[in-house]
């Protein structure tokens, strides 16, 4: 692997790190806002922070869309009105109580869904794929095993490690082939 490609893998891992912690924010954040609210507050912060990222970041042409076009104009619109609900959302869970970690679901899924495309882009589907599947699996037992994030500590058994060393050594095999 060149070093382009261990950056890919490494982007890959970490995103599948982050899609293992995402789930349990997210639960965090749903059991006070049921379903419909979570997916609000996600998807509002998450639009922000891409809105920013587009306005801040964007090589090119968005769209067809040059620097002076109208719609543009918009976007900054769009990106400071979902900006300035997504702050009041994320007060008012911290006045119900909520940890203020609960509300990175947002920003944590727009990196996963950097991360997956820059992995897919770098790597192919299968070695991206199997990366983030495996990091994912791994993390997903070690929160589970040290309690992190979840209510109370799991510890893990010799059958799930001896599984999850198999795994990890299948996933060597794919992306090393």
């Amino acid at each position: 692997m060149d070093s382009k490609e261990l950056l890919a893998a490494a982007v890959a891992i970490t995103t599948g790190i982050l899609i293992a912690s995402l789930g349990l924010i997210n639960s965090l954040l749903q059991s006070k806002t049921g379903l419909w609210g979570l997916s609000t507050v996600v998807h509002t912060i998450g639009l922000g922070f891409s809105l920013v990222g587009l306005i801040l970041f964007q090589q090119g042409h968005f769209l067809g869309l040059n620097s002076a076009h109208p719609v543009r104009y918009a976007l900054l619109a769009m990106t400071l009105l979902s900006l300035g609900v997504g702050i009041f959302l994320v007060w008012l869970g911290l006045q119900q109580g909520l940890p203020w970690y609960s509300f990175l679901g947002g920003l944590v899924g727009l990196l996963v869904v950097m991360g997956t495309v820059y992995s897919v882009n770098q790597l192919g589907i299968t070695n991206a794929i199997t990366l983030l599947l495996v990091s994912q699996i791994l993390a997903a037992a070690i929160f589970q095993h040290l309690g992190i994030l979840v209510q109370e500590a799991s510890p893990l058994s010799l059958v799930k490690l001896l599984s999850l060393s198999l795994m990890l050594l299948g996933a060597i095999a794919v992306v090393r082939s």
